[in-house]
């Protein structure tokens, strides 16, 4: 019995370390860090739609509905085909690197926005879609 207790505790323990060191930084700036955590990808095999968890630290804090929060964990969708992404669902956290309380939930579906080129919505539609190319030029993209 005490021998089955540990392996499911060892295995727990391995499992928060290994989902801590799934983030990849994005980008670094004076405000805040971006990462998103590629083993999260989930594509829906009939829309070809990708799902993918983002996290952004930031170095000070910031307040939504009067709490005070430090980083944002998000839900975002990604349409590969069209170039386009939407956040689905949010939570803000009291401590950096989505630690600390829960302060704020949003699970309200974001409408689609066209990414942006050379952004940091480019640089997710891309880890999100597994592609290294460019933008297509012929789409509509929104400004920096």
């Amino acid at each position: 019995m005490f021998i089955r207790i540990f392996l499911v505790l060892f295995v727990l323990t391995c499992s928060v370390s290994n989902a801590l060191a799934e983030w990849k930084e994005i980008t670094a700036t004076d405000n805040f860090t971006l990462y998103a955590n590629p083993a999260s990808r989930r594509i829906d095999k009939e829309s070809g739609l990708v799902k993918m968890w983002i996290l952004i630290d930031l170095k000070t804090a910031r307040k939504v509905d009067d709490r005070v929060y430090l980083s944002v964990k998000s839900q975002n969708q990604y349409d590969c085909k069209e170039e386009r992404s939407r956040t689905l669902a949010e939570s803000y956290f009291s401590g950096h690197m989505a630690n600390g309380e829960v302060v704020v939930i949003e699970s309200t579906e974001g409408i689609w926005q066209p990414v942006g080129l050379e952004s940091l919505g480019e640089a997710l539609l891309k880890l999100a879609c597994g592609t290294s190319k460019k933008l297509s030029p012929t789409k509509k993209h929104q400004a920096l």
